[in-house]
């Protein structure tokens, strides 16, 4: 649905004035501005962007279908000053992302204004994804598919986690992503049991697990996956495990397509890990949407009432976790199709022992 005839099916859903979104990956969804400092002010046939003078010259080279407004904080003293706002408004506000601090500002600068708190407010709408949009996704997931195969190569006993880490990345920049989408995991031995694991000192040992989780960000779109290897000989606790959580991505990412519940795919991950009796090690939720961000709605989880529909793009990223001992994730980044899904990653989820 194209953005105006959105905002204007919303206000009147809500019977307001005007939206103010302050959730920069929406900003940018709606009129193309990538600047870390800005807020949409939206009504049914205006869209008015604030920023600062830092972004004065992008500003005007990004954004399309919004007048571009150059001033300073507080944006609540500014959109007053510039008319924007008056206190006749009821204004809809995303209460995920705006603050209580900015909240109060808004209800301080503009006496008598209206606040009308709607959570979720876009995801749905930002959760689909365009031809553009998953041709990015592509790319970045490309560079990461390719990132990986090289680390495979350079994976040794005596590499210190951090140092891993850093190569993951510097592969990344130097293949074209712009950033990576998130703190790159390099978690080795015990350390994979920490499904957040920070890379550290820790050196690569024989005999062990090692876990990595990375995702890059390409035109603005994120890539994600976990990969879990061994260094040597597994064990076969940990090679029943593997073949476990195989199993359990294997499934969920089957019964993924238009139309099914995501209660229902993180049920069928849950329940596979169960008849290996392996359910309680499995600490998180089965995965999350993603897309301008690396963490995005919907939340795979068995308590999300949340549908997924064609061209939406999650993840898929069972795991268990065994403190003291090791950890196993597997995960990937599927697109949803009418009756089924595609995973965008082509590296294989075999147990590799290097």
């Amino acid at each position: 649905m194209p953005a105006d005839h959105l905002i204007r099916d919303i206000l009147r859903s809500k019977d307001a004035t005007g939206i103010i979104i302050s959730h920069l990956p929406h900003i940018r969804w709606i009129c193309g501005f990538t600047g870390s400092t800005g807020l949409l002010i939206a009504r049914e046939n205006e869209f008015d962007l604030l920023t600062n003078s830092i972004y004065e010259t992008q500003a005007a080279s990004e954004v399309c279908g919004a007048e571009v407004h150059i001033g300073s904080h507080p944006m609540s003293e500014f959109a007053k000053e510039e008319g924007l706002v008056d206190s006749e408004d009821r204004l809809v506000i995303q209460p995920e992302y705006l603050t209580v601090a900015e909240l109060t500002a808004w209800e301080s600068a503009v006496p008598g204004i209206s606040i009308i708190p709607v959570e979720n407010l876009l995801n749905k709408h930002v959760a689909v994804k365009s031809v553009e949009d998953i041709a990015g996704m592509r790319r970045a997931q490309a560079i990461s598919d390719t990132v990986f195969k090289e680390i495979l190569q350079q994976i040794q006993p005596g590499i210190r986690e951090s140092e891993l880490a850093a190569r993951i990345n510097y592969h990344h920049l130097m293949l074209g992503a712009s950033t990576m989408a998130f703190e790159t995991i390099v978690a080795s031995g015990p350390n994979s049991a920490l499904p957040h694991a920070r890379p550290g000192e820790r050196k690569l040992q024989p005999g062990e697990p090692l876990l990595l989780d990375f995702g890059c960000m390409v035109d603005g779109f994120a890539s994600d996956m976990t990969r879990t290897v061994h260094l040597g000989e597994p064990s076969k606790k940990f090679i029943r495990a593997y073949g476990a959580v195989e199993m359990a991505q294997k499934r969920a990412i089957s019964s993924a397509s238009d139309g099914i519940e995501v209660s229902t795919v993180s049920q069928i991950a849950q329940d596979s890990l169960k008849e290996f009796g392996l359910n309680d090690f499995f600490i998180h939720s089965v995965g999350h949407g993603i897309g301008l961000e690396v963490h995005e709605w919907p939340r795979i989880s068995s308590n999300s009432s949340a549908t997924l529909r064609t061209d939406y793009t999650v993840t898929i990223e069972p795991g268990v976790y065994f403190p003291g001992e090791f950890g196993i994730r597997i995960e990937d980044t599927i697109l949803i199709n009418s009756n089924n899904c595609e995973r965008l990653s082509t590296i294989g989820r075999d147990l590799l022992a290097i």
